[in-house]
């Protein structure tokens, strides 16, 4: 029983609310001083490997051999509580391998990217709503439709970037290209999009067809790295859900490139996850099997960043619940598909995006991860807002 006696002795460093384990023996241990708040339930004796906790754990929950009773939001905070213990030491030696791959940027980017976005369009589409906005909604209402919140957000986002006729728009990260057609069709603007996946670039060149925008909307597959101010000029730009692919390290260059493209005192709008914590924001399993190369940006380091580069912070907006309440819509329609993804996967892709979406709702909900919407101008804003009233009462932005 080395394993169960290795795994027990893990548990029983953590500190936080209690818990109880079931383990496969039949053995029933409680552990902490309040009553459970959740049980951890072994069918079988897992593969543990004491260097790393945090995934073999979760690839436990994957194999079906470990299952999870309980309050969610209390498990994971005790496992963002207690990082330093779960992470183990191998890692430390991923936080070298995911440094040594940021120096291979050009070159690992894309595969990432491919490794999470091309898994196909049509998974995506079970659980997205029909826009498909892969991001954080704005809920402006409590009873809004997952739909309805989706284009709230893009609205929000559009509104705080001040749109006028003509001007043009550069989204950094486009996805299927929904932001650039609302802006397009509601402001007037022509604009360019990029994204490192094939997947969306041709869904996303095919809506825009569609929507008769292709004269004025290009959906690029091309690196951000590539972006150049001698062939590009943007009035406005746009980031959603794309920075948490960069890297600490790479920071600079990204704020950098958009800088060199976007005119003096031109808007950027940055949508991000954010981290408040300066010990690794990154969740190990998350990495290795949902996004590879991903990394949560401490939140005062990217202001810093930005504030080098040459961009003044105007507007900062949490949105922390928004995106809790966005996984709870994207798993409810998650599991209502669940004959269609078995089918075209397996049992353990199953349970593998179960525990990324419920875990993920969990961590925004209180589990110290944030979602910021950060509003910059590229040196002194030209024509900046004179109030934020336009966000959340309509209306055109008054401009000074």
């Amino acid at each position: 029983m080395l394993t169960k006696s290795t795994l027990a002795a893990v548990l029983a460093r953590l500190t936080g609310p209690g818990f109880q384990v079931k383990w496969w023996d039949g053995d029933v241990r409680r552990y902490g001083g309040d009553e459970p708040a959740f049980s951890l339930n072994f069918h079988a004796e897992p593969a543990f490997n004491a260097e790393d906790p945090m995934v073999s754990l979760g690839e436990a929950y994957m194999d079906g051999v470990l299952d999870f009773d309980g309050d969610w939001n209390a498990m994971l905070g005790l496992i963002n509580s207690n990082r330093q213990i779960l992470d183990g030491p191998l890692a430390r030696v991923a936080g070298v391998a995911r440094t040594l791959d940021r120096l291979r940027l050009r070159a690992r980017q894309k595969e990432n990217i491919a490794h999470h976005y091309d898994i196909g369009n049509d998974f995506y589409r079970m659980w997205l709503d029909p826009d498909m906005n892969y991001s954080c909604a704005y809920f402006a209402t409590a009873d809004m439709t997952l739909e309805q919140a989706q284009q709230a957000k893009i609205d929000h986002i559009l509104a705080k970037l001040c749109l006028k006729p003509g001007e043009r728009l550069l989204d950094v990260g486009c996805g299927w290209g929904a932001l650039l057609i609302r802006a397009a069709q509601r402001h007037g603007i022509c604009g360019v999009g990029l994204t490192l996946s094939a997947e969306q670039a041709a869904a996303g060149r095919a809506r825009l067809a569609k929507a008769g925008l292709s004269d004025r909307i290009e959906i690029r597959q091309m690196d951000y790295l590539d972006l150049s101010g001698a062939s590009d000029r943007f009035d406005k730009a746009v980031s959603v859900g794309m920075y948490e692919h960069v890297g600490e390290r790479h920071a600079a260059r990204y704020f950098a490139r958009v800088a060199d493209v976007l005119e003096p005192g031109g808007l950027f709008l940055l949508h991000t996850i954010v981290g408040h914590t300066d010990d690794g924001n990154t969740n190990r399993w998350v990495e290795k099997y949902i996004f590879p190369g991903g990394e949560i940006p401490y939140l005062p380091r990217l202001a810093d960043t930005a504030a080098k580069t040459g961009f003044f912070l105007l507007t900062q907006e949490s949105l922390r619940l928004h995106y809790a309440a966005t996984l709870a819509h994207w798993r409810a329609n998650f599991d209502r598909h669940l004959d269609a993804v078995r089918a075209r996967f397996d049992e353990r892709f199953v349970r593998m995006w179960t525990l990324y979406l419920r875990g993920s709702e969990a961590s925004f909900r209180g589990g110290g991860l944030d979602l910021g919407q950060f509003l910059f101008s590229r040196g002194l804003a030209a024509h900046p807002p004179r109030h934020q009233a336009h966000l959340y009462n309509g209306g055109e932005p008054v401009l000074w």
